[in-house]
């Protein structure tokens, strides 16, 4: 994980220091809705993956998943490098909130170098539970396979956009 330290060591300081994000999104823009994008039914055994460019040092301590038509189980969410290694996870957290941003916080904060190309990954252990992807872009998004809900290894990061595969979300 990023250190203070290693945020001296390049990217662009924010005008304000060194502060939450405040605008970071999936895809780079904010939901419109709470009905924006598709309302996808996860698959236990896949991770939802998209890209998210962060344009100025920040630190991170969660990331906010628009919830779909149905919240039931767990959710688990994964931060990754543009290398595709993990750089935060969150604990399995229950999902709350029907068509609303739920905040979910990485187990400790997050320095992130910015300007900086990031991907988001989110794992559900329940198909009755939603979350809302999105239907276009030109950005990375993609699931990945064959995974344990709860492990997360190191990603092929996306670099093409498949619809309704990548989480709408936000860093926080």
């Amino acid at each position: 994980m990023a250190t203070t330290n290693q945020l001296n060591k390049g990217g662009i300081s924010p005008a304000l220091g060194l502060t939450a994000p405040t605008a970071h999104y999936t895809g780079g823009a904010a939901p419109h809705t709470t009905t924006t994008g598709t309302d996808t039914t996860p698959v236990v055994t896949e991770e939802y993956v998209c890209e998210i460019f962060v344009p100025v040092n920040c630190r991170s301590t969660g990331f906010a998943v628009l919830n779909g038509s149905a919240v039931a189980g767990n959710m688990q969410i994964a931060l990754y490098n543009s290398a595709g290694n993990v750089i935060a996870t969150t604990a399995s957290t229950a999902a709350s909130g029907t068509a609303a941003l739920q905040s979910v916080p990485w187990t400790a904060p997050i320095d992130l170098i910015g300007p900086g190309e990031y991907y988001v990954g989110v794992q559900n252990n329940n198909t009755s539970n939603r979350l809302r992807t999105h239907v276009l872009g030109l950005f990375g998004a993609s699931k990945k396979t064959g995974q344990t809900y709860g492990t997360f290894t190191a990603l092929t990061v996306p670099t093409t956009f498949t619809t309704g595969q990548g989480p709408i979300g936000g860093l926080y």
